[in-house]
Formats: C-alpha cells, structure tokens, sequence
C-alpha cells in the first residue's frame, strides 16, 4: 500500500459548550473559553484594551463573528485577552477587551487555534438559560 493513514498524530479540533444565565454572559463565557484554550488565562494581564462592535445577523452569526474578532486579533496583533465584557442588542454587539501582546516567555501558550468552525455551531435558549457549542479548528 503506498500510504498509510496515522490517526493518533493530529487532532485537528477543540470543541467547547458555554452557558450563562444572560445572553450577555454567554458570549463572554464563549469568549473566555477561546482564549482559555489558547492561553492560561492566568498568566495575562490588561494592559491593553481593544472595542469590537459587531452589527446584523442573527445570535448564532454575531457569536461566530466575535469568536473571529479574538482569533483575528491574536493573529494580525498579537493579543490575548484576560478580560471580555459584552453587551449584545437585538442585531448588534459591543465588547470591551482587556489583555495583552503574546508573550513566549511569561504566557503559558496552549494551542494556536486557527477559526472557528461550523461544525456543531449553535447558540440555544432553553428556558432561562442560553448555550452554546463551539468547535475550533486547531
């Protein structure tokens, strides 16, 4: 046989589920969930803060979008965030973020995720609480 394949040697995903009481808090659990996977979250201070707005689409789109927004930052700027705040209005969002250039040597680096994907992508609100399941392309 001329290939072989190896199963064991990448993994290509991350996938996480946030929930919160407001929906708010879920795209900040969200939010703090990426960077979590990325970095111990620990390790990072406020030293710089970054506003993300974000207008039209549904909740399931605004989510991606702001998702992208931190990747994004991560890669063209360089910058993690310790701190998420988000305010979402019907079609709209505003985030507040608070963090950091990468720093090799004080941050504790975890992955380098790549995008999100729309595999399993969803935002729910089920009686009082919202949900939400992500998968990351790593």
């Amino acid at each position: 046989m001329p290939y072989k394949f190896l199963p064991d040697v990448a993994l290509a995903d991350i996938a996480f589920e946030a929930e919160s009481h407001t929906l708010n808090g879920l795209f900040e659990s969200s939010g703090r969930a990426l960077t979590e996977i990325m970095v111990d979250r620990s390790t990072l201070q406020s030293r710089v803060r970054r506003t993300v707005t974000l207008e039209g689409g549904d909740t399931d789109r605004l989510l991606y979008d702001f998702l992208t927004e931190i990747i994004i930052m991560k890669d063209v700027d360089s910058l993690l965030f310790k701190e998420i705040s988000v305010r979402v209005k019907g079609g709209s969002l505003s985030a507040s973020l608070g963090g950091e250039r990468i720093n090799r040597t004080r941050h504790r680096l975890r992955n380098d995720v790549k995008a999100v994907t729309m595999h399993m992508f969803g935002v729910r609100h089920e009686g009082r609480r919202w949900g939400a399941t992500v998968v990351l392309d790593i």
